[in-house]
C-alpha cells in the first residue's frame, strides 16, 4: 500500500494588471505618434530656412495648409482651390474662433499662392497665421 501523496506544483498565476497597463500605454503611444505623423505626412515639401525661427505652441482648431512647389494647395491630404479653401476656413472659424493657420510652403512655391491663402484667412477673419520654416543647417547661410 502506498501512502505517499503526489503534489503537483502550481505555477504562479499570470498578473493581468501590469499586462493591461503595458497594452494601454502602448496604445496611447501609437495614438499620439499617429497624430504628429499625420501633420508631417506631406513629405514632398522642402520648407524654407529662417535663422530667427521659433517653435510655436499648439492650439485647438489649428489648420496646416501645404503649398507644393507647383502651387498646389493641400489641405487634409487633398487638393483644394482657393474658393473651396475659403469656405472651409469660414466653417472652421465658426467652430474655433481664434484658431490658427500654419502655412507650410515649399521653397520654390509661387508667392502668389501664399498670398491667396493669406487672403482666404483674412476673409474668414483668422488673425493667427504663421509660416513654417526650419533652422538653416551648418552649410547654409
Amino acid at each position: 500500500m502506498r501512502i505517499g501523496r503526489q503534489y503537483q506544483e502550481q505555477s504562479d498565476p499570470v498578473q493581468l494588471a501590469p499586462l493591461i497597463d503595458i497594452v494601454f500605454l502602448t496604445l496611447v503611444f501609437f495614438m499620439t505618434t499617429a497624430v504628429f505623423g499625420q501633420l508631417e505626412r506631406e513629405i514632398d515639401i522642402t520648407l524654407p530656412t529662417a535663422s530667427e525661427s521659433e517653435v510655436a505652441e499648439r492650439s485647438r482648431g489649428e489648420i496646416f495648409i501645404n503649398i507644393r512647389e507647383d502651387g498646389t494647395i493641400i489641405l487634409n491630404d487633398r487638393e483644394v482651390e482657393v474658393p473651396e479653401l475659403q469656405a472651409i476656413l469660414l466653417r472652421v472659424a465658426d467652430f474655433f474662433p481664434g484658431g490658427s493657420v500654419i502655412i507650410r510652403g515649399d521653397r520654390g512655391a509661387p508667392l502668389g499662392r501664399a498670398i491667396a491663402v493669406l487672403n482666404a484667412c483674412k476673409a474668414a477673419d483668422i488673425q493667427n497665421v504663421s509660416f513654417a520654416a526650419v533652422e538653416p543647417g551648418p552649410d547654409e547661410d
